[in-house]
């Protein structure tokens, strides 16, 4: 397991524990103890967890909730899915992020990505990169990141997928503008992606418009469900990436209706992608 891969199911084990130890790290991801200190140590110094002894614990808030549970679904297509929409990333972007449990495991990713920049490549006086969202848990896991600047639009709280929406964050996306916008989805068919709660599919539209390059990410599971509420169609997003286990079916008929659905495979610790064919 490469070392992203790693600091992800770390941070997956301590959302849905609170703990972890040095010890539990070896026995499960099969590394010596001091390659464990070092990943705790990393994760502690971007302020995603607190060093405790022998081990770790959360500093962010507990989200007990549907959110949380889904996170763990698919974890490894979902990291794959990740670490590849990090091609869309550069120094100094502005990213939009909606809530969801993959748009979640990019926000895990991002962390190591802006840490990994040089300052050089930055523009002065500019973070390394912006994140926008209406997701309050990405909100809290990009917080402890000195390096980015985070703009939570504001809205009414939806309880089980803990994203902002309404008129108030309508409002405040209307005035900004974004490079590249990662927008979640509940379900993909025939009439595209879209979610289960209308007012999140209003604001998902709405980050989709302010974004140069707005981007729906889906793992597998997700075609062939029908969702309460469109995204919008290809006029609205058109670009789909998901994980190698997609249905070849699905992705044929979406790319007969005009998406451009992306493949990310997992290839040596490298992102890569192939675009479908009809």
């Amino acid at each position: 397991m490469i070392r992203s891969e790693r600091l992800t199911t770390i941070l997956d084990t301590i959302a849905d524990t609170g703990t972890v130890t040095v010890e539990q790290l070896v026995d499960d991801l099969d590394i010596s103890p001091a390659t464990a200190r070092r990943d705790l140590d990393a994760l502690a110094e971007r302020g995603l967890l607190r060093r405790t002894r022998g081990g770790a614990r959360s500093n962010i808030v507990a989200f007990d909730t549907p959110v949380r549970q889904k996170r763990m679904q698919q974890l490894t297509e979902k990291t794959t899915i990740a670490r590849y929409c990090l091609n869309y990333l550069e120094p100094g972007c502005v990213v939009g992020m909606s809530g969801g449990s993959t748009v979640g495991t990019i926000a895990q990713q991002l962390v190591e990505w802006a840490a990994e920049q040089s300052p050089n490549d930055v523009p002065t006086n500019y973070p390394v990169v912006t994140v926008v969202t209406n997701a309050i848990d990405i909100a809290y896991l990009l917080a402890g990141s000195t390096n980015m600047k985070i703009v939570l639009i504001g809205g009414v709280l939806n309880g089980n997928s803990y994203e902002l929406t309404g008129p108030l964050g309508a409002t405040v996306l209307g005035q900004l503008s974004m490079d590249v916008a990662f927008i979640g989805a509940n379900g993909i068919d025939e009439n595209g992606p879209g979610t289960v709660d209308e007012f999140e599919a209003q604001t998902n539209r709405m980050m989709a418009t302010r974004a140069i390059t707005p981007v729906v990410v889906a793992d597998h599971a997700k075609f062939g469900r029908r969702s309460f509420s469109s995204l919008g169609g290809i006029d609205t997003v058109n670009t789909i990436v998901t994980d190698s286990d997609v249905d070849p079916a699905w992705t044929q008929r979406l790319t007969q209706l005009g998406y451009n659905v992306i493949i990310a495979h997992q290839d040596a610790g490298t992102p890569s992608a192939q675009r479908s064919a009809v």
